[in-house]
């Protein structure tokens, strides 16, 4: 005979945590979560965790408590200028478009890094601001740094680091750090005066209402990848709340899928993934925002869901030996080995460099061009290179028919290339065939059987299929070669993130399958 007394406390717990703070765990992970909750309990004086936690939940939590838990069972760990292709597009593309249209009008920027941790990221781009805008002094600028984590937040207002916080920093960094004789880095006022940090609950349902519509761009990184999916749709709506008009989201591509950008353009800048907000013109336009109109709506058209799909619908890991996270136009960098060499002083060789150039700079269309103009009297490797740099820009700007046609050529001319195989799989799910896409997977996993990116695509496709056995086995093999790589290893181009990091995303997709 079952009674209150059968209820187990911990499950109900940990939906409990998901309502009030946004942590979510798994059942797989509940034996984690008891382990962290018993310590705390015993430090609060109660002999068995069940009493503890019914205790928490018998009331709303108050502030100090809610602090607390977030100090207990949230880890941030960040270090300046992480996802660093975020940095170069905000630095290169987005601030000087957004100091442009404000120098002429008022001179005011708002921006949020959302789940900012011990402070690196508001830092990181105090820094950048302070880089293009020589008269910076003339500008009211609103920085704004928040986490649920109030240890963490202290450090950030302390500002003071040590050498790991700096790993894989460019030297010029340390010109806005002083050294302390403990070996510490301590950032400089003028920069650490231009942030301002807060206490925040994301979960919180009025915990944007007085950024309402203000802010010009918001970062939000690897806050949501372990929100669950309704929790993921609520932040999203408010971000999106959040932001003016026209304004910019940066968010971790494990974080969503394309059904939460509803009421944002994907925007390609160089391989970073970023949101920006609809006008009402735009919305006017197209279809209105569901967001505004609190109903579901489809998902956005093809066309403007572009390069991003595959990398929101979770990411491509890393590509040996020189790579990309991002699913298309990053593999412009990934050249067979030895293609760029021998034959480098030919015309052709000299035609294709100046392509990749241009792709390289986001003029897609001239690097297609030029990619085509130099196919002429090329040896057959050479003109394998150059037709899937064609395919990789016109798929960058929604061409998907003449991508998928130029790859085709690609892969006839080198059909031992596994990079363009990957490629024709990403374009192929851009058309929406999966089957297809799939089959160029396994093909590409032929020819090379330590393809790590392949490996965690196929295991996302199976996912999205519902074959969780053989999404887990792909995501297996995922795992077995990141084990080969130290955990604080930055995967190249993959976001930043760390071959730790990214295990421990793959593993978490698992346990949420597995519950």
């Amino acid at each position: 005979m079952s009674g209150p007394e059968s209820v187990e406390p911990l499950p109900i717990f940990g939906r409990f945590l998901a309502r009030t703070m946004g942590l979510h765990f798994s059942r797989e992970r509940l034996s984690e979560l008891g382990q962290k909750m018993a310590v705390l309990g015993k430090e609060q004086g109660y002999a068995k965790v069940d009493d503890y936690l019914i205790m928490l939940m018998s009331a709303p939590l108050s502030k100090e408590r809610m602090d607390m838990l977030a100090l207990a069972l949230t880890i941030g760990e960040t270090y300046f200028l992480r996802d660093p292709k975020s940095y170069q597009v905000l630095e290169e593309k987005l601030l000087p478009e957004l100091i442009a249209a404000r120098r002429a009008t008022d001179k005011t920027l708002r921006i949020w890094s959302a789940g900012c941790s011990s402070g690196e990221e508001p830092y990181s781009i105090a820094i950048l601001l302070s880089r293009v805008m020589p008269d910076l002094a003339d500008w009211k600028v609103t920085l704004l740094g928040t986490d649920i984590n109030p240890s963490a937040l202290e450090r950030a207002r302390q500002g003071v680091y040590s050498k790991w916080s700096f790993r894989n920093a460019p030297e010029w960094l340390f010109d806005y750090f002083t050294r302390r004789k403990d070996g510490r880095f301590e950032i400089v006022p003028r920069i650490r005066n231009m942030v301002r940090f807060q206490h925040l609950n994301m979960v919180d349902e009025s915990s944007v209402d007085d950024r309402s519509g203000e802010m010009d761009l918001i970062f939000c990184r690897n806050v949501m990848l372990y929100f669950n999916a309704a929790q993921i749709e609520k932040t999203m709506d408010r971000l999106h709340a959040a932001l003016k008009e026209g304004g910019f989201l940066f968010v971790g591509p494990t974080e969503i899928n394309h059904h939460c950008c509803r009421g944002f353009s994907c925007g390609h800048y160089d391989g970073a993934l970023v949101l920006r907000k609809k006008t009402a013109q735009q919305e006017a336009a197209g279809h209105p925002s569901p967001r505004s109109q609190k109903q579901h709506v489809p998902s956005p058209e093809p066309v403007e869901r572009g390069v991003f799909a595959a990398a929101i619908e979770p990411p491509p890991a890393a590509l040996p030996p020189k790579s990309a996270a991002a699913p298309i136009q990053a593999l412009a960098a990934a050249s067979p080995e030895g293609a760029a060499t021998g034959a480098n002083d030919s015309p052709e060789a000299a035609g294709y460099s100046e392509a990749l150039a241009l792709y390289e700079s986001g003029l897609y269309q001239q690097a297609a061009d030029l990619a085509l103009a130099s196919l002429d009297g090329g040896e057959q490797r050479g003109v394998a290179l150059a037709l899937a740099l064609a395919a990789r820009a016109h798929a960058n700007i929604g061409r998907f028919t003449e991508a998928r046609h130029l790859c085709e050529m690609a892969i006839d001319c080198d059909r031992l290339n596994a990079h363009n195989h990957y490629l024709l799989s990403i374009i192929l799910e851009q058309q929406g065939d999966i089957e297809a896409a799939v089959q160029a997977l396994k093909r590409a996993l032929f020819i090379d059987h330590d393809y790590l990116i392949a490996y965690f695509a196929l295991g996302n496709l199976c996912r999205q299929a519902g074959d969780r056995s053989e999404s887990q086995r792909n995501y297996a093999n995922a795992l077995r070669l990141l084990e080969r790589r130290h955990p604080h290893e930055v995967l190249p181009e993959a976001e930043g993130m760390t071959a730790g990091r990214l295990a421990e995303v793959i593993r978490a997709m698992n346990r949420e399958d597995r519950g």
